[in-house]
């Protein structure tokens, strides 16, 4: 993980990419390619543990360090993700400094003697963790805070509308919060990524989560609509 704090502190890009298959040759393919994290999502796909072993050795073969996210914020279950030799975990549904000060002590718990070599991402999802995203990045032992731009724009009555005006005001409002505690933002890359990664990189987002499917379906849109030009 040092690579990523380096990067992270001269102003670079780093980027974790959602695997989406429970592949570890897949992992080891995308992290060939330069990318920085490999993230497990726990809380939306089945991976048992010895296939999250699995990935996370094939992340380390291709050079890359191996995150995951668990289905709820359980001291017991942060343990036994760490057992598994996790460079760091993203951990859902942090609402104030409270829940993100639980998260630090049970990081630490699991993790006595390295706990500090660990990345530890707190997500916030709703306006009312917007409210307190200052106050939850100013944590001691959180890095980074990652917005999830969709979960937001659901919880303000926006659902499916991640760019609309409201909810760009609080996905504002948060980089501002998060940058002014010192930590750094993360936010997942969507569809029309070239104006929104320009926009918010000017803004001092560092952190991209992209899925390997938004990696598979680019690459096989492009594919198919060259064929088109050329006769089909």
């Amino acid at each position: 993980m040092n690579k990523i704090r380096q990067k992270l502190a001269a102003g670079k890009a780093v980027t974790m990419f959602n695997v989406d298959f429970q592949s570890p040759r897949l992992v080891e393919h995308l992290g060939s390619f330069g990318l920085d994290v490999c993230f497990l999502d726990g809380e939306r796909m089945s991976y048992d543990f010895e296939r999250i072993e699995e990935m996370r050795r094939a992340a380390h073969l291709a050079g890359i360090a191996c995150m995951a996210r668990p289905w709820m914020n359980e001291p017991g279950l942060i343990t036994r993700y760490f057992d598994c030799g996790l460079d760091g975990m993203a951990f859902p549904h942090v609402e104030d400094a409270a829940g993100a000060q639980r998260l630090i002590e049970a990081v630490r718990y699991a993790r006595p003697k390295d706990h500090a070599d660990k990345i530890v991402i707190a997500m916030v999802e709703t306006p009312a963790a917007i409210a307190k995203v200052g106050e939850i990045a100013a944590v001691p032992g959180v890095d980074v805070v990652n917005i999830g731009v969709h979960d937001v724009a659901l919880a303000a009555g926006y659902p499916g509308r991640p760019e609309h005006p409201e909810v760009e005001i609080l996905v504002d409002q948060a980089i501002g919060r998060i940058l002014g505690a010192g930590k750094h933002v993360a936010l997942n890359v969507l569809d029309n990524w070239e104006p929104r990664m320009q926009a918010f990189r000017a803004k001092g987002v560092l952190w991209w989560n992209v899925r390997a499917r938004t990696f598979l379906d680019r690459g096989v849109s492009q594919y198919l609509a060259l064929l088109e030009r050329h006769g089909g």
